[in-house]
């Protein structure tokens, strides 16, 4: 249905093929934890599980993502992020709402890897932030009155977006509304200004 390997599915759990290939055939005992795992990865793919028809293709997946601190939840996010840009004809990773001073070590070590895998990144803060790690030019001005404080990110055929609940996040897989979400933020940043100093100690 998906077309992908073991080996490929093996590799996003962090487990070898062979392991893989045992829980597949019921050699293998396993537990409630990985057995989520496994489920996961095929919804993050677009494979519905259903009470009566097995498994069925979703073209436009939701899937949630909740742990137990907002720093994982947005890390595990960035890792779906470089997941999913990894070989992409335009590695670019769009972030609405954002505030690097806000952002753990954790956080902007990750930024700094994908930055060092070729993903271009670009962000709409909040007016009046001075703190940008990257950059001037990766960055516009969202007015005040404007300004969520929830990150939405777009990347690829993605939207994620943080919750109500910090430590739970929404991944949509929809290449249509991905393009909307893309020219919007195209239009805002052809009209929004460009911060002109950064008072962060820490660049990327």
């Amino acid at each position: 249905m998906l077309d992908v390997s073991q080996g490929h599915v093996a590799e996003y759990l962090g487990i070898a093929a062979n392991t893989l290939s045992k829980i597949e055939s019921g050699q293998s005992d396993v537990s409630g934890t990985r057995l989520t795992d496994i489920q996961r990865f095929y919804e993050r793919e677009g494979v519905e599980f259903t009470e009566n028809d097995g498994v069925k293709r979703n073209l436009n997946p939701i899937f949630f993502i909740e742990t137990d601190t907002h720093e994982e939840t947005y890390l595990k996010i960035l890792e779906d992020v470089s997941e999913q840009l990894k070989g992409h004809k335009n590695p670019e990773l769009l972030i609405m709402y954002s505030d690097d001073k806000v952002s753990s070590k954790k956080v902007n070590d990750k930024y700094r890897q994908m930055r060092n895998e070729g993903i271009k990144m670009r962000q709409l803060i909040e007016e009046g932030n001075t703190y940008m790690m990257g950059p001037l030019e990766e960055y516009r001005y969202i007015k005040k009155g404007f300004f969520i404080n929830r990150v939405t990110l777009v990347y690829g055929d993605r939207i994620a977006n943080e919750t109500s609940n910090v430590l739970r996040a929404s991944i949509r897989v929809d290449p249509i509304n991905a393009e909307i979400q893309r020219n919007t933020f195209n239009m805002l940043w052809s009209i929004l200004e460009q911060p002109v100093e950064s008072t962060s100690n820490e660049r990327f």
